[in-house]
């Protein structure tokens, strides 16, 4: 105790929230104080009594609670949680209570019975990035609990948290069972795509390495993708791109995990190993629903037939799957093709670079498929790949100029257009989305369905296709689009999930937007698009307090953002879509 009385002490600390509080209030303001008072006398205040906590204070729309176990104060929130969800089955939608809560152990400050100090902050922030109904924690909550509670958590990764110096290694609580998803988008293909259920479903793991030397990464890391860019290309196919995301590469997660959590029957695993100029791959395919092999083999190649391999392992999965999708026109997604000495080695380099997703990666990514265009310029695979370096510099802004690089992807799109030979739809897709940016609306969309026609499993076709269609003033077709591009994803762009909010909101579903915008925000708290649509929505559905406190987050994440200049970006084909969004903005209080 410090001499003015002031008592320092670790503690597990609790800041609930309601969600929505300002729009509950504005459509009955009576009834909602009344249910709150009912919440904490039946439910908060005998729970936390229960797991030896106490409430600190209570806001309008907030409570705040310590407890001196960790594993108490992370069971008690998941009862609380459980509890409101059982309370809220007879209330109707629009008028559900929901509290989001943020759990930290940390260090406080206790002055007369208040508590003080960046434990509470953190736990107050962590409070803000949960969704209704549920609950984040830091890196010191999942540490005290992980061994002693069987909950599972999906890591948020590091997060810089307002006024808090350093940032903080986030966690979500995940219902049992369930998989990560982002609010409002369902990740069931039932729900997504009529049919899709009955359609072959497979996964494509990351292939491994054999060989102790890391450089050797890039030949299972090109094979594995490589058998993926095939495989995306068939429309009697329902795959799962999870060769080509991040946590699976990198070995965070696990073949048995994913095997458990993706919505697929079919998993293909295998593995790679190099000795000289000869290869030898192993590769598996398993009925996830039985955990029956039902192929197997292996393979002993030159490493200069690699492409060969590829086709050969390709064939083998589509044979082992289905009979009928052997009805596709199969010639055309074969990259055997690639004949010219190196190419093989030009191929895999450079879809292992491209997927790491990094601005230096991707320069490298595009000097090897240049390399394969210089061997084959007849073929579409190399100025198919050269075209999305350069998009992707465009849009995440890694050149010098995003209008040059936008001006390179239309030229390369265009070489990769000529023929429908071995085309794998990427030209399509890339040239039309510079065809919207040029608001030639009628051709975006004429090639970004084609582009899908040729790419029906890509996340990407089909997420540029969504924006498009969004921007062409169909925004019901927008939706379906883009929850179908999630449901082929294992992990979602925030980018992505943002169009999704977007076409729910210009489609009249303000509050499933809501969900999808948070979800973007809390993927990525620098995501300014992401804060934009969600500021619109929240002026949209009269939760003024909540735009305003949006709007102040878009100014300091972009202190030069300008109400005309995102305009500018936003080639909508009906001007009132736009002037409805401008309009939003400005009653928000963003600068012109």
């Amino acid at each position: 105790m410090s001499a003015s009385g002031t008592i320092r002490r670790l503690a597990a600390i609790v800041a609930a929230d309601v969600a929505g509080y300002s729009t509950l209030m504005g459509a009955d303001e009576e009834g909602t104080l009344i249910a709150l008072k009912s919440h904490q006398r039946e439910l908060f205040d005998p729970k936390v009594n229960e797991f030896g906590g106490r409430i600190v204070k209570t806001t309008g729309d907030g409570i705040l609670m310590e407890f001196s176990s960790v594993v108490d104060a992370l069971r008690c929130s998941v009862e609380i949680q459980h509890a409101m969800m059982t309370r809220n089955e007879a209330v109707p939608i629009e008028r559900r209570i929901q509290f989001r809560i943020g759990i930290n152990l940390g260090d406080v400050m206790i002055d007369d019975g208040d508590i003080f100090g960046d434990g509470v902050n953190i736990a107050a922030r962590l409070e803000t990035m949960a969704d209704p109904g549920g609950i984040c924690v830091s890196q010191a909550v999942v540490d005290q609990v992980k061994q002693k509670l069987e909950l599972n958590f999906e890591d948020l990764g590091s997060r810089a948290l307002k006024n808090i110096e350093e940032p903080v290694r986030t966690y979500r609580i995940l219902k049992a069972g369930t998989s990560v998803k982002p609010t409002g988008a369902s990740t069931d293909p039932a729900d997504v795509v009529p049919g899709l259920l009955e359609r072959p479903s497979v996964a494509v793991m990351p292939f491994k390495n054999l060989n102790p030397n890391a450089a050797d990464d890039y030949v299972a890391d090109g094979i594995g993708l490589g058998i993926q860019t095939l495989l995306v290309q068939l429309s009697g196919l329902f795959l799962i791109n999870a060769c080509s995301d991040r946590a699976y590469r990198e070995g965070k997660v696990t073949a048995a995990q994913a095997m458990r959590d993706l919505p697929v029957r079919y998993a293909l695993e295998g593995a790679v190993q190099t000795a000289g100029q000869r290869i030898r791959v192993t590769a598996k395919l398993t009925n996830l629903k039985d955990s029956a092999v039902i192929w197997a083999e292996r393979y002993d190649h030159d490493l200069e037939d690699v492409f060969t391999l590829q086709d050969d392992v390709t064939r083998e999965v589509i044979s082992s799957l289905s009979a009928e999708i052997l009805g596709a026109d199969l010639r055309r997604i074969w990259t055997g093709v690639l004949t010219g000495r190196g190419a093989w080695e030009y191929f895999l380099r450079g879809v292992s670079h491209f997927y790491k997703f990094t601005k230096d990666d991707n320069a490298l990514a595009r000097q090897m498929f240049e390399k394969i265009y210089e061997l084959h310029p007849d073929k579409m695979i190399g100025p198919g790949y050269v075209a999305l370096t350069h998009w992707l510099d465009a849009t995440r802004e890694w050149s010098g100029s995003r209008i040059e690089s936008v001006n390179e992807a239309a030229k390369w799109a265009e070489k990769a257009t000529v023929s429908d030979e071995q085309n794998n739809g990427l030209g399509h897709i890339i040239l039309g989305s510079v065809r919207l940016l040029e608001r030639q609306f009628d051709e975006a969309l004429a090639l970004c369905r084609k582009g899908v026609g040729y790419r029906a499993n890509c996340p990407f076709a089909l997420g540029q296709l969504a924006a498009v269609e969004n921007y062409c003033g169909d925004a019901r077709g927008a939706v379906k689009s883009a929850r179908e591009a999630l449901t082929v994803r294992t992990v979602y762009p925030p980018p992505l999930v943002n169009v999704l909010a977007m076409a729910y909101r210009d489609s009249g579903e303000v509050g499933l937007s809501i969900s999808a915008a948070r979800e973007a925000t809390r993927l990525d708290p620098q995501h300014t698009d992401a804060y934009v649509t969600l500021c619109t929505d929240y002026v949209l559905a009269g939760e003024n307090d909540e735009a305003r406190r949006t709007a102040d987050e878009i100014v300091e994440i972009d202190p030069e953002f300008r109400i005309s200049e995102y305009a500018k970006k936003q080639p909508y084909r009906d001007a009132d879509n736009l002037v409805q969004i401008v309009q939003a903005l400005r009653s928000a209080g963003l600068p012109e």
